[in-house]
């Protein structure tokens, strides 16, 4: 979802660094592109090595969510190019899909509902349903039971390296969708393909 429906990555990038800001340190973009596609057990652990104590930690990450919520109550978020698009091509075309984020349901749930995009997916695997979280293939596997269908007939989109080993690892095809982080030797090896926008990915299921 984040960085990929919705331009939510550079609302969590620009509240760690205001959090991090306030607590006397720094968060780089190494530091985001490291945690991308992640679930709140690597981000903690992540912060951990960097910060040195659990206490730091909690409140850095408490002070981020509270910042992530003040930006968008202020802002708001946008739907990323061309998904609406492929929204409605996946409708006229009966092709079923689930949200698989590594964020919480309870965030993956408000970004849908604010954006109005909650009616348009049929189900959500969220970060705090599996025991690993991406690159570990389990939250593509979950959402493969949820289709009921085999891998060879899925299609992963991703955006952070993590998600596209991920689907790789659950022989899924996928092809990425570039957010922040920009294509590399590797992912172009592990994908399909690399497109500009969601839109751009109604050919590849017109084949």
């Amino acid at each position: 979802m984040d960085g990929l429906l919705v331009d939510s990555e550079k609302v969590y990038y620009q509240a760690n660094q205001l959090a991090a800001q306030k607590m006397g340190f720094e968060v780089t973009a190494e530091d985001h592109q490291a945690i991308l596609g992640t679930t709140d057990t690597y981000l903690r652990q992540y912060f951990l090595q960097k910060l040195g104590s659990p206490e730091l930690v909690k409140q850095f990450i408490d002070l981020s969510y509270r910042t992530v919520d003040e930006i968008i109550q202020d802002q708001g978020v946008a739907i990323k190019p061309g998904l609406v698009e492929l929204l409605d091509y996946c409708d006229n075309h009966g092709i079923n899909r689930v949200i698989a984020s590594s964020n919480f349901r309870t965030m993956v749930e408000d970004f849908m509902q604010s954006t109005g995009l909650k009616p348009r997916f049929n189900q959500i695997v969220s970060g705090d349903e599996v025991t690993h979280g991406k690159p570990h293939p389990e939250i593509f596997l979950k959402a493969l039971d949820k289709l009921a269908i085999p891998a060879p007939s899925a299609l992963v989109l991703e955006d952070s390296p993590n998600g596209i080993l991920a689907a790789s690892k659950a022989d899924i095809p996928v092809i990425m969708v570039p957010d922040l982080i920009a294509p590399t030797a590797i992912t172009n090896q592990q994908t399909l393909a690399t497109v500009d926008n969601l839109a751009a990915v109604i050919p590849f299921l017109e084949k």
